[in-house]
């Protein structure tokens, strides 16, 4: 388990896939078109790569950068983990009473904590009750296909998790639509989202009546933030992920400012 779990704090060492070409919806929305303005300017800001997806409350995308590049996942990596223990729960396989090996903690129990705090124990145990390979067959069989969970082809001791904005962006937003998971795993899922504990990127820049619901991924290298935007009853799906930091808290300031660029859009939107 400790051995597993450092692999875990220790991804971020491997290398993502050559970036692809920036992408942006054409529009004439003036709201979007400052949105897009905004994403080019923090996207010089990022030492390495911003990819990003922002989709309405529809599911259809409003802007896009780098959609389909690969990113180390880090934490992100965890919501495409859940979705697979709940899987299994809505199937029978497995209970949410039941006893994760290695841990003191029930399935529910350490989904919870993994998803709200992020723990690093919680995912490691249950990423190998399930097992790696597995979970990665059935993200990739769910239409994740560019979300990797291979413990053994890391470089340099790291573990290879990868996945895209567009993956993160469209498991969010088939979840809030109850197309992944049993109406009751659903509620219990987007709940440890809205529960977050980890209020350090994203949400520094938004506005006390923006709701978020989100996972947080952070390492040395990689900082990303995906959740639920919502206000007036309208719900977004956002996706950022960067890479590039030389330290964790180098990345802080910029989400700030990519907060306050998403609330900017939202309340324009609100107000169309």
């Amino acid at each position: 388990m400790a051995a597993l779990t450092a692999l875990l704090l220790a991804v971020g060492g491997a290398g993502a896939a050559a970036a692809a070409p920036a992408f942006a919806v054409e529009t004439s929305d003036p709201a979007v078109t400052r949105l897009q303005a905004d994403l080019d300017a923090l996207a010089a800001q990022v030492p390495g790569e911003l990819g990003l997806v922002l989709l309405d409350p529809t599911g259809a995308e409003v802007v896009a950068r780098n959609p389909d590049r690969s990113f180390t996942s880090a934490s992100l990596y965890k919501l495409f983990l859940a979705h697979a223990v709940f899987d299994r729960v809505d199937r029978g396989q497995i209970a949410l009473t039941d006893t994760v090996p290695g841990t003191a903690f029930t399935v529910r129990e350490a989904v919870e904590r993994m998803v709200t705090w992020s723990d690093n124990v919680s995912g490691a145990a249950l990423g190998r009750w399930l097992g790696w390979h597995e979970v990665q067959a059935f993200a990739q069989g769910q239409g994740f296909e560019s979300t990797t969970y291979d413990p053994d082809t890391g470089e340099a001791g790291t573990v290879a998790m990868t996945t895209t904005p567009n993956d993160v962006a469209d498991l969010l937003d088939r979840l809030r639509g109850g197309e992944l998971l049993s109406g009751p795993s659903t509620t219990l899922l987007l709940g440890f989202l809205a529960a977050q504990e980890l209020d350090y990127a994203l949400s520094t820049g938004l506005s006390p009546d923006v709701e978020f619901a989100h996972k947080t991924g952070l390492l040395i290298q990689v900082s990303h933030d995906a959740g639920l935007v919502r206000l007036n009853g309208k719900e977004y799906v956002v996706a950022v992920l960067t890479d590039g930091w030389s330290g964790y808290d180098d990345a802080r300031p910029w989400f700030r400012t990519a907060g306050q660029a998403i609330d900017s859009y939202l309340h324009a939107a609100a107000a169309a």
